[in-house]
């Protein structure tokens, strides 16, 4: 019993309770390769001025409460993994563009709210870069590089903003183009 609790916990973030970098590591080894995968790279924006502002204890706590709202998405076809400081990535196995925008825009409609972080108001945003594979063809080192340079792509585009990577045109479509679904792209 002992044992089945240290290997979970071997793949559990202690600071938020979602899946850690072994956690994501280990969703790579089981997954088959098989239908649509997309990486929704999640960084807050501006989380150094909470910890500058109110402390490495508020940040911590911050990280917490958002670790909690995220972890509802841990399901059969999504999971939540804290890669380091305050980056996350979404995998969602089977899931078209629609469905990931879908969850982006859910993610940073709540980050949008402020928390209540030792009796204060804490405002916060994220930015998230989406990337798909394509036809099963994921490659983690390529989806999660296209998913992180799109979420840069997206905090130029300013607070609570989306980005999803464009693999035909290496170039993004931000929020804004896809909800009127327009065709241009910025290129960096």
């Amino acid at each position: 019993m002992e044992r089945k609790v240290l290997r979970k916990l071997a793949y559990l973030d202690k600071m938020t309770g979602v899946f850690n970098r072994n956690g994501l590591d280990r969703f790579w080894a089981k997954y088959s390769g098989k239908g649509t995968l997309a990486a929704l790279f999640l960084d807050l924006d501006h989380f150094k001025d909470i910890n500058d502002t109110f402390g490495h204890q508020a940040g911590d706590l911050l990280l917490r409460e958002v670790g909690l709202y995220l972890q509802q998405f841990n399901q059969q076809n999504k999971q939540v993994f804290r890669i380091g400081g305050d980056e996350f990535v979404i995998m969602m196995v089977n899931a078209n563009l629609e469905e990931a925008e879908s969850l982006a825009a859910r993610v940073l409609d709540k980050l949008s709210k402020p928390f209540v972080i030792q009796g204060r108001k804490v405002s916060i945003a994220g930015s998230i870069g989406i990337s798909l594979s394509v036809k099963g063809k994921a490659k983690r080192s390529e989806l999660l590089k296209e998913a992180d340079m799109a979420m840069y792509q997206a905090k130029r585009l300013g607070k609570g903003s989306y980005s999803v990577y464009n693999e035909d045109k290496h170039s993004y479509y931000n929020e804004a183009e896809l909800m009127y679904g327009q065709k241009r792209s910025a290129n960096l």
